[in-house]
């Protein structure tokens, strides 16, 4: 930790870069910013990837670390809730993410009323997409490949049959995303061309269901990582001494 307390003016800069004027047109109302498509985009990545070396590699191992550790949980976990196998929690969130990729590019969350929660539902709806239709705005959101879905935190719930239970996952995908005004046919926000991202996904079960309830930025992800999983009492005890599911 050395290395960031002495090089801490880096750290801010890497932190402006990537977070100045916020834009909205994938899921979230995140849109991808294309900082480093250009050459001296590429350039800047460079110099910036050999002097924060230290730093990503920290970032790697910590969230590597908390997702090896989650995936044991939730493997022992399915012995006594069949629901909860990793195998199957990866299949079932990346069906989610592909259908309201879908929905996001047909401009109507109405397609994943079964996917998501209401608050998610009705949020990204008249927030973001019924706004930019009523400013004349094309939504462009392409999802070209799901390349990886992994469990970063995981947040019990107490009750018999885990209602209520949260998990947020990181997912890294190949996407596009801007928004185009109808009338003048420019691009406002965003750019064209498929961009390598990462974001975290909250997933909430409810009554035999996951249901996505929220999505953060990517650069949320170790802080996620590094909190302590919420594990009550007879979930534990279940994880430590689990019994078969019949």
């Amino acid at each position: 930790m050395r290395f960031i307390k002495n090089n801490w003016f880096a750290l801010l800069v890497v932190v402006l870069l990537f977070n100045v004027e916020p834009a909205f047109a994938g899921p979230g109302g995140f849109i991808a910013k294309g900082l480093f498509k250009s050459f001296w985009g590429k350039i800047l990545l460079g110099v910036l990837t050999i002097v924060l070396l230290p730093f990503i590699l920290y970032i790697y191992f910590t969230e590597k670390i908390a997702v090896r550790k989650n995936k044991k949980i939730l493997q022992k976990l399915s012995l006594s809730h069949r629901e909860f196998n990793w195998m199957h929690l990866e299949k079932e969130f990346s069906h989610i993410v592909r259908r309201v990729y879908i929905a996001w590019a047909n401009e109507d969350m109405a397609e994943v009323k079964e996917y998501v929660n209401n608050w998610y539902w009705r949020n990204q709806q008249i927030v973001n997409l019924d706004y930019w239709k009523s400013q004349n705005l094309k939504n462009v959101s392409r999802l070209r490949t799901l390349e990886k879905v992994n469990p970063l935190y995981l947040e019990f719930s107490s009750e018999e049959n885990l209602n209520g239970t949260r998990i947020a996952i990181r997912i890294d995908v190949e996407v596009e995303d801007y928004l185009l005004d109808k009338e003048t046919n420019k691009i406002i926000e965003g750019k064209k061309g498929y961009q390598d991202l990462d974001y975290v996904w909250f997933f909430e079960y409810e009554n035999g269901k996951w249901l996505l309830d929220d999505i953060r930025q990517g650069a949320t992800s170790l802080g996620f990582a590094k909190l302590a999983n919420v594990i009550p009492a007879n979930v534990a005890q279940q994880i430590a001494s689990p019994v078969m599911a019949k």
